[in-house]
């Protein structure tokens, strides 16, 4: 944008004495055709109104009490400065309004949240459903309405054991032991499930494992089951090995580890 000046300044600086009366009606008619072209002038006119009206005042009381020709160039300097003034003061204030805006402008734009572009919506859109009321029921409470087990796959798989579904046990005990290869219980169901399904080759590895990861009641139980698996499976010195184990530690199943070695010893086999 140009900055406003003016057009003749040789008549422009008459500017006070236009204000204050002074000017001989030649240099008046002058300034007064100035002034219909010269915006900058124009401007300053109104600009001045204000403190022009005090000093206009002052003349024309100087003029009354025919004050000295000093009096009255005093107040014409009074007229100048106060055009140097205010030239001075819209010029710095137009430098502030400018920093002040583009301060403004640059804060409200780093403000500014970035807007996610907007979604184009097909068809009317659909109120979204009332939320659904709490239930005062346990998680365990609405499973188990629901019929789904809350058990872990390791206690369905004794479930069904317990009630004979050895397939079913077996197919929750595999991926088990393959995830949990030191779960002595896991490998001693597995074993069992085999071995109640009349397939003792299958039951020998996994109830072999369970006797070497289990301790106390837990490993003669699997060394039991184990002695059996070898003995239903034909291999009766294996079979025989881990009855007398069992006979010589003076286990809990010692009982039936004598008895399983007599039959074994008497028909080849453990029923």
């Amino acid at each position: 944008m140009s900055e406003l000046r003016c057009t003749d300044p040789r008549v422009g600086q008459l500017l006070p004495q236009y204000e204050l009366g002074m000017l001989e009606d030649s240099e008046r008619e002058a300034f007064l055709d100035h002034l219909a072209q010269c915006d900058f002038c124009h401007a300053e006119l109104y600009a001045l109104e204000p403190a022009t009206d005090l000093l206009r005042a002052k003349r024309e009381a100087a003029l009354a009490s025919k004050a000295s020709a000093s009096s009255m160039r005093r107040l014409l300097w009074q007229m100048r400065l106060l055009v140097h003034l205010q030239k001075r003061r819209i010029a710095w204030a137009a430098a502030i309004l400018i920093a002040v805006s583009v301060g403004v402008t640059t804060w409200l734009w780093l403000r500014a949240p970035e807007k996610s572009p907007e979604i184009a919506h097909v068809g009317p859109l659909e109120k979204a459903p009332p939320p659904a009321p709490k239930s005062s029921l346990s998680p365990e409470q609405i499973a188990r309405l629901r019929g789904v087990e809350t058990r872990t796959p390791f206690e369905s798989a004794l479930s069904a054991y317990e009630k004979g579904d050895f397939v079913r046990a077996i197919e929750l005990l595999m991926p088990i032991v393959r995830l949990e290869p030191e779960n002595a219980e896991a490998h001693f169901y597995l074993g069992a499930s085999w071995l109640q399904l009349d397939r003792p080759q299958e039951a020998i590895g996994p109830l072999r494992r369970a006797v070497q990861l289990s301790v106390g009641v837990e490993q003669e139980r699997s060394r039991y089951h184990l002695a059996l698996a070898y003995a239903r499976a034909g291999h009766r010195e294996d079979a025989l090995r881990e009855l007398e184990t069992l006979i010589a530690e003076n286990s809990v199943y010692r009982r039936e580890a004598e008895q399983a070695k007599r039959q074994l010893l008497r028909s080849g086999t453990v029923k």
